[in-house]
């Protein structure tokens, strides 16, 4: 808008410049002819016509979608997207865990699961919110917690009968502190590398055993990634998940950079790295989780079924599949070529308006142009800029 503003003020300028100049040489009338010719040939009207109806029908299009569009400056943006990033649970998975292996040391599994269930009865997230509903179903003796504190991306920790339990990561629980037998070591390794999420069980300082939960392969995310290479687009996985799970997400999909063990804070900073080396990143996220990276990309996309809602941080967009970041990527690219056309459309007008316009100020033009003939062309110029934006529907 500022630079509409400052073309427009400079068309007045030079339009009463001219038509002043006029006045005190040819007349009143000479004066107003050719100043309003000016004036409506360098008019900044095809300009402003180039952008407003483009995006408009953009918008439309991307509503029938089903995507909500938050800010009309991120299609522009969206264009030149080189890196996706985007966390591996809800997303690279279905979102449905379940607890496949219950490893106790010095006690019997049933007794595990409760104790790690009483720790997570306040927790938010999905496994703690599983293995919750897990003890529930199984109709478990949970004793009664006080003191809950979850951590993002690492863990919970609460006081259970005066101890204090943690079920978390177990490189965050090891950071405290805590004992880990090499039997638990040698098993969280076996399930890391068949893809299980894994969390430890503690007291005090002392591991009590290891709960695995699994969550099937997103097909749909497989066949998303494919694409997203095709189009020649960089990934990035950023997931709290150990390194040790690296080579089965390897296997499983198709990315170009994995960066594991990471807290929301660190998915953000990866996300900042990526904008540091010149990359333009775009973000896709379902968990609160993934806030942070969120708010550090270019870009920002809400994939709806997850924790985020729409009220905690206005997204770009809010999409209902991955494939729709790829519809609404192809939108872009289309707006995108319009736009620099419509701008093209109106730089010409200028080039064929402006010339005669100024050229009428002399006393025997060699081109005699009328403010008729300026508001015409302006009119057929403005009528082009609106038929090529009719493309993007």
């Amino acid at each position: 808008m500022r630079k509409i503003f400052f073309l427009l003020l400079f068309d007045l300028l030079i339009s009463c410049a001219v038509a002043t100049w006029l006045y005190f040489t040819r007349g009143i009338d000479a004066a107003f002819m050719t100043g309003l010719s000016i004036f409506v040939a360098f008019s900044p009207i095809c300009l402003v016509l180039a952008a407003p109806f483009t995006l408009y029908l953009a918008g439309r299009k991307i509503a029938k979608l089903g995507v909500t569009f938050n800010n009309p400056n991120a299609l522009k943006i969206l264009a030149e997207v080189n890196v996706v990033a985007l966390p591996y649970n809800r997303v690279l998975t279905c979102n449905e865990y379940y607890i496949t292996d219950l490893v106790p040391e010095g006690l019997n599994q049933p007794t595990l699961l409760a104790m790690a269930a009483g720790a997570e009865r306040d927790a938010e997230n999905i496994l703690g919110r599983m293995i919750y509903d897990t003890a529930s179903y199984r109709a478990l003796r949970m004793q009664p917690s006080t003191d809950f504190a979850e951590f993002p991306g690492r863990g919970v920790e609460s006081k259970v009968s005066g101890t204090i339990v943690r079920v978390g990561n177990p490189a965050w629980i090891e950071s405290l502190g805590v004992s880990i037998s090499a039997k638990l070591r040698t098993k969280i390794d076996q399930l890391l590398v068949k893809g299980k999420t894994v969390l430890l069980v503690s007291t005090g300082r002392l591991a009590r055993g290891v709960i695995a939960l699994k969550d099937d392969i997103n097909d749909d995310a497989i066949k998303f990634l494919g694409e997203v290479k095709r189009s020649g687009i960089e990934t990035l996985l950023l997931t709290a998940q150990p390194k040790k799970m690296t080579s089965w997400i390897t296997k499983n999909f198709a990315l170009d950079n994995i960066r594991t063990n990471l807290t929301p804070e660190g998915k953000a900073r990866e996300v900042q790295i990526f904008r540091a080396k010149g990359k333009i990143a775009a973000v896709i996220g379902s968990d609160m989780q993934d806030l942070s990276a969120l708010n550090a990309a270019d870009i920002s996309f809400m994939l709806e079924g997850g924790t985020l809602k729409s009220s905690d941080v206005k997204f770009d967009f809010e999409i209902p599949t991955l494939e729709s970041f790829l519809a609404v990527r192809e939108i872009a690219l289309k707006v995108v070529n319009v736009l620099k056309l419509n701008r093209r459309i109106a730089l010409a007008s200028w080039i064929i308006l402006v010339p005669p316009a100024l050229l009428s100020a002399l006393e025997n033009p060699p081109i005699p142009f009328h403010p008729l003939a300026a508001v015409a062309g302006v009119i057929i110029f403005s009528a082009i800029i609106l038929a090529n934006s009719l493309r993007t529907r």
